[in-house]
Formats: structure tokens, sequence, C-alpha cells
């Protein structure tokens, strides 16, 4: 019995039930999650009157208490899964898993800034581990398969992307080298390869900030070339990317168009379905035997 509403439970947490409850709960955590981040969003305006900041307080602490409560209930009931069904390493294989992660992280930070003292910890650091409820809109990858897709398509390329990652920091240090080498006697900002390289990373990023500059004629000649190299650098993981999801959206697609039937094979089962009643109506009146109407449907079937 405590196997079957365990069970149950995972389902519903997972909107893989496919009932109202379901749809109700998932709902309801999404419009909390929602709320929860803009909470943590807006908070961090100063102005903000004393009554909306203790508004803002109870609106934390109530999210606090359910998001703590859903936390249990899915580490409770995820032996239910086949892959932590071990009462003991199952639940210890969850809560290393991405969404359990997740979930930890959208509770952690609030109880350390409600139940730890401004004495014992310095305030700025609270208000930074305060911040990380932010992370609590990767909740809603649960029910959103844009995320799953996303890792999905990171995961594919992840190959290619480790390849153009690699390479840009080949680029990088070589440029910024190159840079050094032409810029360190007569400019400040060039004077370590090191320094050099933050001029490298926004010129290849195409940021361009305009805070560090070549001033002679061998530098900017160098910069010019490192600045279209740029645009090559920041195309190739873009196109890695968009041809993944283009890859990926393709994949659902066929998928989908396997998984329905085609309208003839549609149309012939109602032939077929009609033909047998047809029989059935036969062998009630009495116009063929038994034996002559499993004949026929066998046939019937056969040809379908």
């Amino acid at each position: 019995m405590l196997d079957k509403e365990k069970a149950r439970l995972n389902d519903v947490l997972n909107n893989e039930s496919g009932d109202a409850l379901g749809w109700a709960v998932t709902i309801f955590i999404v419009v909390l999650i929602v709320i929860s981040v803009a909470v943590a969003i807006l908070d961090t305006l100063e102005e903000l009157p004393a009554e909306v900041k203790t508004a803002f307080y109870l609106i934390e602490v109530v999210t606090l208490l359910i998001f703590t409560v859903e936390y249990g209930l899915r580490l409770w009931s995820c032996t239910a899964d086949k892959e932590f069904h071990d009462p003991l390493k199952g639940r210890l294989l969850y809560l290393i898993t991405p969404f359990a992660l997740i979930d930890f992280v959208a509770i952690f930070p609030t109880y350390v800034t409600l139940f730890a003292g401004a004495t014992a910890i310095d305030l700025l650091f609270l208000r930074s581990i305060r911040l990380l409820r932010v992370f609590r809109v990767f909740k809603l990858g649960r029910y959103n398969d844009a995320f799953t897709m996303v890792k999905k398509v990171l995961y594919t390329k992840k190959g290619e992307l480790f390849v153009v990652a690699f390479t840009g920091i080949i680029v990088i240090i070589i440029s910024a080298s190159l840079m050094y080498l032409a810029e360190s006697h007569t400019n400040s900002a060039f004077d370590s390869i090191p320094e050099a390289m933050w001029w490298s990373i926004e010129t290849l990023t195409t940021v361009g900030y305009g805070d560090v500059l070549p001033i002679t004629p061998l530098g900017k000649l160098l910069a010019s070339v490192i600045s279209v190299s740029g645009i090559a650098f920041i195309a190739l993981p873009a196109g890695i990317l968009g041809a993944g999801f283009l890859e990926e959206f393709q994949n659902k697609r066929n998928k989908k168009q396997k998984t329905m039937p085609t309208t003839a094979s549609v149309s012939v089962s109602v032939s077929v379905a009609a033909e047998i009643r047809e029989f059935v109506r036969l062998r009630e009146d009495g116009h063929i035997t038994e034996d002559e109407f499993k004949e026929q449907k066998a046939k019937l079937l056969k040809r379908s």
C-alpha cells in the first residue's frame, strides 16, 4: 500500500500522473517559482517601503516552507523510480542529480540568511547568498521541454564546443603575447601578457570597451587582424549550437511522424473493422457458421 502511495506521489510531483491533481500541483509549483524569483529580484531595490519588505519576507518564508516540503517529498518518493529503487543508495544518487541539486540551491541560501546572525557572517556575504535564490528559475526545467532540449544539444555538441573553447584559449594567449611584444615598450596597458589578455578577450568577443587601446602602428595592425578574427571566434559556437538545435527539432519531428498513423493505414483499419462487424451480423443471423466467420476474420486481419 505504501509503495503505491509513493509511486502515486512521485508521478504527481513529476507531472507524469496525467490527471487533474498532477496538473494542479505542477501549475501551483510553477506559479510559486515565478513569484519567488520575482520577489528575489525586487527585494534588491533599496527604496522599497518597509511594508513591502515585510510582505516579501513573509512570501519568502512561505515559499521556503513549501519548497522544503516538496524537496522532502521528492526525496522520499524517488525510490518509486527504478533508477533510485534502493532506499539508501538510491536516495544518495538522487541527491546528486541536476534537478535535486537545483532544488537544494533553491532553499539553502534562504535558510542561511534566516538563521545566520549578522554578527556571525558579514552582511555583504549574506546578501550574496540571498541572491542565489534567483536560481529557483531553473526549477522550471522540470516542467519545460526547452531546458531538456538545451541539455541534449549541449551534450550532443560537447566535443565540438570543447574544440572551439580550446582553440579560443590558444588564440587569446597568442594574441595577448603578440600585443605584449608590440606594445609593452610604449604602452603601460600592455606591461605583461596577463594584462594584455584582458584586451584580447574583450576584442575577440567583439565587446570592445575601449579602455585598453594599442598606440603603435604594429599594434594597431595586429589589433585589426585580431578584431576581424573575433567575428569568426564568436560565429563558430553560435553555428554549432544552431546546427544542434536544428538537428534536435528535426529528430523530434521525425519521432512524432513515426508515432502518428498515416491516412491510408487509418482508412484501411476503419474498412476492416466495418467488414468484421458485417461478418459478425451475418454470423448472428445464421447466414455463416462460426468457422466461416473465423476464416473471414483471419483473412481481413492479415490483409490489414
